[in-house]
């Protein structure tokens, strides 16, 4: 059996995975794969070269001790430049990408502890892309472009944007690379009571709301699949909480921690009991024949 990790996409609200896994490992549920989109795939690359609990718990730490200009760094003009056309992007990746260095410690994808594959979406066909060989720095960049803020990634050829928009739970990807069971770790926040501040906010707010349809669609097709195969596909309920602002880093050990109580409240629960027998059973990682 081949248990895998599927991580969406939820920008700062990334820290809420890191909480969940730590909760799935204390209870002896550890990956043999892992898939991640945008900030999952970011949160996946750490796992993966610093795998297992104390991996996960450093994680939480890293998450925990972010400030806003490591992650984020806002410039009068290129955001000027952007509006204006000259540039097809509002916010540099640079800061993105030294955060990427600290926190994944390979160059490239195949290096990885633990197997790991990042989706991506071509922004000139919309067809999702999944990277599962390739530099590390460039295909975590590429699946974190959000469209429009953040600047396209070419690789291979192809130019590369937020891996959300064609995969934002990507429990799919997750099967087709040998997956029997998938644990889907989602970033969801409460329902809105009205529209966020800021455009940038209602921006990505839209797109969420469109790629959540989306993943209930994928969701469905993963578990009818696993119904036919002798797999299953567990959701691991959010804490939703009420999202913070687009680049407020500030409430990260408060979401790490509320989704660490809510995974370990399902896990103590009758629901989850398919996912703590998983625990009993030993199983080795099987992954499809090309893989990597």
């Amino acid at each position: 059996m081949t248990v895998a990790f599927a991580l969406s996409g939820g920008g700062n609200l990334g820290p809420m995975q890191a909480g969940s896994m730590v909760a799935l490992m204390e209870a002896g549920i550890t990956p043999d794969l892992l898939v991640g989109t945008s900030v999952g795939a970011l949160n996946a690359a750490f796992l993966a070269t610093r795998p297992g609990v104390d991996g996960a718990r450093a994680l939480m730490e890293a998450w925990s001790a972010l400030k806003r200009p490591e992650a984020v760094r806002l410039s009068f003009f290129t955001a000027l430049a952007g509006f204006l056309g000259f540039r097809n992007h509002l916010i540099s990746d640079q800061q993105l990408r030294q955060l990427i260095r600290r926190w994944v410690e390979i160059d490239r994808i195949e290096q990885a502890t633990v197997p790991i594959a990042i989706t991506a979406t071509d922004v000139l066909t919309g067809d999702g892309v999944l990277l599962t060989t390739g530099g590390i720095l460039d295909s975590l960049a590429a699946s974190c472009a959000i469209p429009g803020l953040f600047p396209p990634v070419s690789i291979n050829g192809r130019w590369l944007v937020d891996g959300s928009l064609s995969a934002n739970q990507p429990v799919l990807q997750a099967q087709a690379l040998g997956a029997t069971d998938v644990f889907i770790i989602t970033t969801a926040a409460a329902t809105r009571q009205r529209p966020p501040r800021g455009a940038v906010a209602l921006a990505m707010n839209s797109v969420s709301l469109v790629t959540s349809r989306d993943s209930r669609d994928q969701i469905a097709q993963a578990t009818i699949w696993a119904e036919g195969n002798g797999g299953n596909v567990f959701v691991i309920p959010s804490s939703e909480p009420v999202a913070p602002t687009p680049f407020n880093f500030r409430r990260s050990a408060s979401l790490a921690h509320a989704s660490y109580e809510r995974t370990a409240q399902w896990l103590s629960g009758h629901e989850s009991e398919a996912a703590l027998a998983l625990v009993q059973k030993e199983h080795k990682p099987r992954l499809d024949a090309g893989y990597g």
